[in-house]
C-alpha cells in the first residue's frame, strides 16, 4: 500500500468495535529513551470528554505496549494495543440501508458488509495513530523540532491563522489547556455558543485545523514523489474526515502575482531566511529552513440526529434513516492530536533518512 515513510513502517488494525486497536511502529532509533507518562497525557487531548460536545462514548485509551518499550527506552520495532472497553454494536447495523457520507456503502460493496462502529474506516483508530505520533513528537524535541497544531476555524468561525503571520510556539502549547484549542481565547464564547445551537438542531460542524513546525533543518525532502508536501498530505489524508490538505497559503496563493506570492531570500545573522513564508517554508518539495505550514480541512460529523434519504440495499429502494449511536457533534478538537501525529510521523522519518536523529 502508499506509504508516506522510507524509513519507519507503520501498521494499525483492529477497528472501532473490535477488542482493541494495535499499533507496529518499526524503523525507529533504538535505545531512545520516551517520557510514557507525558504520551498518556498526548492521548489525552484525543479521547472524549475533554472537550464539550464530543461523543458520549467513553474510553481510557490507556495504551499498552506488549514489545519493544522497557522501562521508556525504545527498540527499532514497537507494538502497542489499546483496548475498546464501551461498544454498542447493537446500535451499528448499516449493512442494509448506509448511513450517508459514511463507509457504509462502499464497505458493503468492496467487502460484503459495513463494519460495526464504522471498523478501521471510524476516527477511532487516530487513537492509536497518536500513539505513533506521540512518540514522534517526543524523538524531534529531543533535536529542538516542535510539531504544533490547532484549529483556525470550526463551524464557520474564523479564528487565528498562520496566513496572519506564524505563532509563537508557546501560545500554541498553551491553548491547548482552552476550552477549545484555538489560539485566540477571545473566540471560545463564540465557539461554544455556535456548537450548542448546532447540538440543540441535531446537527454537526467542521472546520480547519492547521499545523506549524518550527525549526526544521533545511533538506528535508525530495522533487516530484519524494516532496515534503505531498507526503505530508498522504500522511494526512489517513486521518479520516480530511477532505482537503494545503501547503502554506494553499489555494489563496493562486489569486496572488508572482512579485507577490514570491519569498525573497536575506540574510538574517548570518542565516538565509525568506521574508515571507508563503510556500510554508517548502521549495521544490524540500524544507528551507521558515516554520513549515500546513492545514487541513475536516468535514462535520457525518453521523446526525437528523432524519436523512438513503437506500435500502435488500428491497432495492429509496429509503428514510436516522442515525442511532453515540457521535461528536464536532470532532475538530479531538483531531488536532491527531494532525500533529500525522505530520511528525512524516517529519520523523525525513529526519532519519538525513542522519539527523
Amino acid at each position: 500500500m502508499p506509504s508516506p515513510f522510507n524509513r519507519l513502517k507503520l501498521e494499525i488494525t483492529g477497528g472501532s468495535h473490535e477488542k482493541c486497536l494495535s499499533l507496529t511502529l518499526e524503523g525507529l532509533p533504538e535505545g531512545r529513551r520516551i517520557d510514557v507518562e507525558l504520551l498518556q497525557k498526548f492521548l489525552d487531548r484525543r479521547k472524549s470528554g475533554k472537550y464539550a460536545f464530543s461523543t458520549p462514548r467513553k474510553e481510557a485509551d490507556e495504551v499498552i505496549f506488549t514489545e519493544g518499550m522497557t522501562d521508556g527506552v525504545i527498540s527499532e520495532k514497537i507494538k502497542a494495543e489499546i483496548p475498546n472497553n464501551n461498544t454498542r454494536p447493537s446500535d451499528y447495523g448499516y449493512s442494509v440501508t448506509p448511513r450517508p457520507s459514511h463507509a457504509d456503502y462502499v464497505a458493503v460493496k468492496k467487502y460484503g458488509a459495513a463494519p460495526s462502529g464504522g471498523g478501521a474506516f471510524s476516527g477511532r483508530m487516530t487513537a492509536a495513530l497518536c500513539v505513533a505520533g506521540g512518540i514522534a513528537k517526543q524523538l524531534l524535541a529531543s533535536s529542538d523540532v516542535k510539531v504544533l497544531a490547532y484549529i483556525s476555524e470550526i463551524a464557520g468561525i474564523g479564528c487565528y491563522t498562520y496566513d496572519n503571520g506564524v505563532l509563537n510556539p508557546d501560545l500554541i502549547e498553551r491553548c491547548h489547556d482552552y476550552a477549545y484549542p484555538v489560539t485566540d481565547a477571545s473566540k471560545i464564547n463564540a465557539v461554544d455558543e455556535k456548537l450548542r445551537s448546532i447540538a440543540l438542531s441535531g446537527d454537526s460542524a467542521g472546520g480547519i485545523i492547521e499545523c506549524i513546525v518550527y525549526n526544521l533543518p533545511v533538506g528535508l525532502g525530495g522533487p516530484m514523489t519524494e516532496g515534503l508536501e505531498g507526503r505530508i498530505a498522504l500522511s494526512l489524508f489517513s486521518i479520516p474526515a480530511v477532505k482537503s490538505v494545503e501547503s502554506g497559503l494553499g489555494r489563496k496563493i493562486a489569486s496572488l502575482r508572482g512579485s507577490d506570492a514570491n519569498d525573497p531570500f536575506a540574510f538574517e545573522d548570518g542565516k538565509v531566511v525568506t521574508l515571507t513564508n508563503n510556500s510554508g517554508g517548502i521549495n521544490g518539495g524540500i524544507s528551507n529552513g521558515m516554520p513549515l505550514t500546513v492545514r487541513a480541512a475536516f468535514r462535520p460529523t457525518p453521523s446526525i440526529a437528523m432524519e436523512q434519504r438513503t437506500v435500502n440495499l435488500e428491497k432495492g429502494e429509496n429509503d428514510l434513516i436516522k442515525v442511532r449511536g453515540r457521535h461528536d457533534v464536532a470532532f475538530l478538537p479531538r483531531a488536532v492530536a491527531a494532525v500533529e501525529s500525522a505530520v511528525s510521523l512524516v517529519i520523523l522519518d525525513c529526519m532519519m533518512e538525513n542522519n539527523l536523529i
